[in-house]
């Protein structure tokens, strides 16, 4: 459940007699957010390759410009989204903050490009918003031991 990390060093000091609890296991909502973000941006990427070689597997134009500037938006958000669940894996904080900025970004590029294949699109902005709240609300904590035990 909780591992105790005890800081040794000096014997009296303040800053080295406090000890820290963490959590040591991830929720299970951040292990479905991280999975979930993986697979999201490899298909973003198989679909960033699909457009620029295959333009006619969508059904509609995008709103705003070709279909091959979208195409190139698509790989690129895939591949930091796959860093970013990389980087929640592996508990990394600054990756919590990456990845909600990334799935947003995500979700925003969806909606623009709803035209071209609405109903995938609809799931997978879906999808994002089940993957920012399990980021913005499931983190784990440190604790003061004197607090938690």
């Amino acid at each position: 459940m909780s591992t105790i990390e005890r800081r040794t060093g000096g014997a009296g000091e303040p800053y080295y007699s406090e000890a820290i609890v963490t959590e040591a296991e991830q929720s299970g909502w951040l292990v479905f957010a991280s999975t979930i973000i993986i697979f999201t941006g490899l298909w973003g990427i198989i679909e960033g390759f699909i457009a620029l070689f295959r333009a006619t597997f969508f059904t509609g134009a995008p709103v705003f410009g070709p279909l091959a500037t979208w195409a190139v938006v698509w790989i690129v958000l895939g591949v930091l989204l796959l860093a970013a669940g990389s980087g929640i894996i592996a508990g990394r904080s600054w990756a919590r903050w990456f990845g909600i900025g990334i799935v947003s970004l995500n979700a925003l590029n969806l909606m623009f490009a709803i035209a071209t294949y609405p109903w995938w699109s609809l799931f997978i902005l879906t999808v994002d918003i089940v993957i920012l709240y399990a980021l913005a609300v499931h983190w784990p904590r440190k604790i003061p031991a004197t607090a938690g035990s």
